[in-house]
């Protein structure tokens, strides 16, 4: 993930999330408040950090799969 890549300058996982949450598109952040069951702030780093993960494994592997379907035909 983007975190493994760039250093955290030393702020707290709550911190770095928030500057995240801050960042998505207004659809992103309702997708992800929805995937947390409410709003993503309310919930603990851990977990939203895993559902972002499987978020974007499921994304990545489904824009490759059209990806190849598109070169198949």
């Amino acid at each position: 993930m983007m975190l493994r890549k760039c250093p955290n300058h030393g702020f707290e996982d709550i911190t770095q999330l928030s500057i995240f949450h801050n960042g998505l598109r207004s659809d992103t952040k309702m997708l992800l408040n929805a995937a947390t069951g409410g709003t993503m702030m309310t919930v603990d780093a851990e977990k939203v950090t895993k559902i972002t993960k499987v978020m974007t494994s499921i994304d990545y592997q489904a824009q490759n799969d059209s990806k190849n379907e598109s070169k198949k035909g």
